[in-house]
């Protein structure tokens, strides 16, 4: 380059530098302006909104940490065929119902059919102990959820069944 170009390159550099510049001043002056440049009232919200709801108690804690307990009539009130939705909802849906083949889906009768011919119990049996069929795909225990009770698989198992005649 010459020594004429390299002057028209620096001058433009230095101009866009400087317009960068002016426009950073003008929006943080802009921001202050729109929020009322309070920076310690933001920081308070902040931190407000972000605290943590509980609290983790440690063996050794000298006071204990008060919990908002759960009524128990309403987790009573919970019927099978709605603990077996919820099961089905939040984990069985993943595989049966997704369409994924060699899994019986929901509403599914004709693959459900000889599933049913083996009888309720042979159902409950592979949905707890997990099973691998013929398609090759397995059926982890209890879906893949070590928490579920037996009675959880089976209000999940009942509910596909009841969905798929």
């Amino acid at each position: 380059m010459s020594e004429k170009e390299d002057r028209v390159f620096f001058r433009n550099y230095a101009i866009i530098i400087g317009l960068l510049a002016v426009m950073i001043v003008v929006f943080i002056f802009l921001a202050r302006a729109i929020t009322g440049g309070d920076d310690d009232g933001n920081i308070a919200n902040a931190f407000e909104n972000t605290a943590p709801v509980g609290k983790v108690r440690m063996a050794g804690d000298e006071a204990p940490v008060q919990v908002a307990a759960v009524a128990p009539a309403a987790t009573a009130t919970i019927g099978a065929a709605d603990q077996g939705k919820q099961v089905y909802s939040g984990l069985c849906i993943s595989c049966h119902g997704t369409g994924i083949p060699g899994i019986p889906q929901l509403g599914d009768k004709d693959a459900w059919t000889d599933r049913l011919a083996q009888g309720t119990d042979v159902l409950y049996a592979n949905a707890i102990n997990g099973f691998t069929g013929s398609s090759g795909i397995p059926m982890l225990p209890r879906g893949g959820n070590a928490s579920l009770s037996d009675d959880e698989v089976k209000a999940a198992v009942d509910y596909m069944i009841a969905n798929s005649q």
